[in-house]
């Protein structure tokens, strides 16, 4: 297990720099463009993003999850990357113009030539990096997210001074992909693979076309109202719904990307060495929602202060929004890891027939309820969040037996430190008005109590995590003895 902590330790220390890199990258553009240059840009790419989830055809999962590689294995798996990668390249690039007719918006054919060079560069980082995940070696993640993600901050600042507007954030992405494809090439770690092979791929195209497609149905549900909004009503709505989305998804993301790239790992050695791989899931979302719960109850109650200190007043109107998106998330992470848990089993194909059904639900709930305003698009998602945690658990029992009131069960101190922290949070609103002026004091005093009630929440439940920290704790005192 020491060489799953290190993993989780070097991953958490990579995306989580990335993040707050990102966060800083995110708090610059929100004063520097407008609601409606956002939106024009979260239209573009929320199109390409949905696209980008099959560049890869799920190789670089195939490689983490496969019992023994070959070169030959590596070479096939770049060569249908390559296939697919490209040739979406070049369909995004070619398909700006039709596009920006739909939506009537010009910009979006520019911005399509530059987001498409991404595709080209992609498969060339992804599958060294998937080669050293597998092996639970994500120094070279760590570098590759650092380096990328100071070389998208400094271009996005340095092109919109310079007079670029939202052509910046796509040009900042093509930096950012470039910087990393060289931080692998020149990395002693990786192993890099220039000839790819394009014969005998059907076996990884088949668990491709069935990972790609669940991972984007998954995104797509987070996309879907940037499209719907984006032809139902303006890009100014569009920019304040994707701010309130993006902000709580932004904290979510935060929390779990340290994690995320070792659960597929681990989940794959547990199925390897006939551990007990529901056990382990049902300790991988205890542990992670313990966190992401309680931060997001904070996040949702507290709203209106945080966006105001991250984003400025501009950006009031997001904060409902973003309150009724975070309780959204809750609901949503209770089986965030359920796909991994489907691929490290086989079961790719009810991964994807469960994302197909929360993509439907989604679509027909944000078409029906935008008529009554972005609030009411905003409060749909938690009718969403029922259906998935129903559908997500049926599935899980009938096809791998898992014991559902056991799982929840197991579940029950995260939502006691959840309440907690949100009575907290409510408590201090009385002191420190969240409507005053001044965002930074109820966002300080935030700050200052949650973190304490929050671990002796822990530590009075006895919870897992607390054990976990306290390994933690004495490991550093003794290296520092």
């Amino acid at each position: 297990m020491s060489r799953v902590r290190k993993a989780l330790l070097h991953s958490s220390l990579s995306q989580y720099g990335a993040r707050l890199i990102g966060l800083a990258t995110t708090m610059i553009v929100a004063r520097l463009l407008t609601p409606e240059e956002i939106g024009v840009f979260a239209i573009a790419s929320a199109i390409v993003t949905v696209l980008s989830e099959f560049k890869l055809l799920g190789a670089a999962d195939y490689l983490i999850r496969e019992k023994e590689l070959s070169e030959q294995k590596i070479r096939q798996a770049l060569g249908l990357t390559v296939l697919i990668s490209w040739g979406l390249g070049i369909t995004v690039a070619f398909s700006g113009v039709t596009v920006a007719g739909f939506y009537n918006v010009e910009a979006i054919e520019t911005l399509f030539y530059i987001l498409s060079i991404n595709f080209f560069l992609a498969p060339f980082i992804s599958i060294p990096i998937a080669l050293v995940n597998r092996e639970f070696n994500f120094r070279l993640v760590l570098l590759v997210n650092f380096a990328g993600s100071v070389a998208s901050l400094v271009s996005t600042i340095v092109l919109i001074k310079m007079g670029f507007g939202y052509y910046a954030l796509a040009w900042a992405l093509a930096v950012k992909t470039l910087i990393e494809l060289l931080v692998v090439l020149f990395s002693s770690e990786s192993s890099l693979y220039w000839k790819p092979s394009f014969s005998n791929v059907k076996e990884i195209a088949i668990f491709g076309f069935y990972n790609s497609g669940s991972n984007l149905l998954k995104r797509g549900v987070k996309i879907i109202p940037d499209l719907v909004i984006g032809k139902m009503g303006t890009p100014a709505q569009v920019g304040l719904f994707s701010r309130g989305l993006g902000f709580v998804d932004f904290i979510a993301g935060t929390l779990f990307m340290g994690v995320s790239p070792v659960v597929l790992p681990y989940l794959s050695e547990v199925k390897r060495e006939q551990g007990n791989i529901l056990d382990a899931y049902t300790r991988a979302v205890l542990m992670l929602s313990a966190v992401i719960w309680p931060v997001l109850t904070v996040a949702a109650i507290a709203s209106l202060p945080t966006i105001r200190i991250f984003f400025g007043p501009q950006w009031d109107a997001a904060a409902p929004v973003a309150s009724f998106m975070a309780l959204w998330l809750i609901l949503r992470t209770t089986h965030n890891f359920s796909n991994n848990l489907l691929v490290a089993v086989d079961r790719e194909r009810l991964m994807l027939f469960k994302e197909l059904i929360i993509l439907v639900a989604a679509v027909a709930l944000v078409i029906i309820s935008f008529p009554l305003g972005l609030n009411a698009v905003a409060g749909s998602f938690l009718v969403l969040g029922v259906i998935e945690i129903g559908l997500v658990s049926w599935i899980l029992r009938n096809a791998l037996g898992l014991k559902v009131m056991k799982f929840f069960g197991a579940l029950l101190p995260n939502v006691i430190i959840s309440i907690v922290c949100g009575l907290a949070t409510w408590a201090i609103s009385f002191v420190v008005p969240f409507s005053a002026d001044n965002a930074w004091k109820p966002v300080g005093a935030i700050a200052l109590c949650l973190p304490i009630i929050w671990l002796t929440s822990l530590f009075l439940l006895r919870h897992p995590l607390a054990t976990e920290l306290g390994f933690l704790f004495r490991r550093t005192i003794a290296r520092s003895s």
